[in-house]
């Protein structure tokens, strides 16, 4: 089965709502998904909601990026998100605490939040599509597999045009065996980086948007 391990929303700093993406996901084949959004699963009721009024039958693994003191970890698999901003460590030991798995995304993305190392984790993504040139994912792939860890890939999708470019190959029926295949290491990776054009579009789209917001909160002061 297909699942794209790493999306964000516009619950977060994403561009695309919650059935946009389910839609989306549905669209481009995928059996199921996680909705990744910084510091908050607020998303999560919604796309369950979504899924079941649309009959869409995905999988919907629950998921947070989590923002530690050094950088960004996936937690999946709970049903709260973490506090923001301990070490680590901490948030390691608090999201095992609550029933979940730690994959460390872009491990070594020099602009992306990235802790720049693989702490003890569960899984480490070591296909982040939005990795145009491939070093950094090249790496990741790299130490995960010296050291034995479980490997995933996802697409770091912002806009729903690239939602499906990073996909994790898994066997399983529901959540709890999705997850439980993603700690055993029995995955496989599929994955498409984002086209240069698209992603240099969406990066403008981006800082266009940050610009016209700023400028209306200029103007309401």
């Amino acid at each position: 089965m297909r699942f794209d391990l790493h999306i964000h929303s516009n619950f977060s700093d994403g561009h695309a709502d919650v059935r946009t993406i389910l839609k989306m996901a549905s669209k481009k084949g995928l059996n199921g998904l996680s909705i990744t959004d910084h510091d908050t699963m607020r998303g999560l009721e919604p796309a369950r909601r979504i899924n079941k009024d649309l009959d869409l039958g995905l999988i919907l693994i629950p998921g947070v990026e989590t923002t530690t003191l050094e950088g960004h970890l996936i937690i999946l698999g709970v049903v709260e998100a973490p506090t923001r901003k301990m070490t680590i460590e901490e948030t390691i030991e608090v999201a095992r605490d609550l029933g979940g798995i730690v994959v460390v995304p872009h491990p070594y993305h020099p602009f992306r939040n990235a802790i720049g190392r693989i702490p003890d984790c569960d899984a480490v993504e070591v296909f982040n599509s939005k990795h145009i040139f491939g070093i950094a994912n090249a790496r990741a792939k790299l130490v995960a597999r010296r050291r034995g860890l479980p490997m995933v890939a996802g697409s770091d999708s912002h806009y729903a045009q690239t939602i499906g470019l990073g996909v994790t190959l898994i066997e399983a029926e529901d959540v709890d065996s999705a997850i439980q295949a993603i700690h055993n290491g029995q995955t496989r990776i599929d994955g498409h980086r984002t086209p240069p054009k698209l992603f240099v579009g969406n990066v403008f789209k981006h800082i266009y948007g940050r610009a016209r917001k700023k400028a209306i909160l200029g103007r309401r002061r």
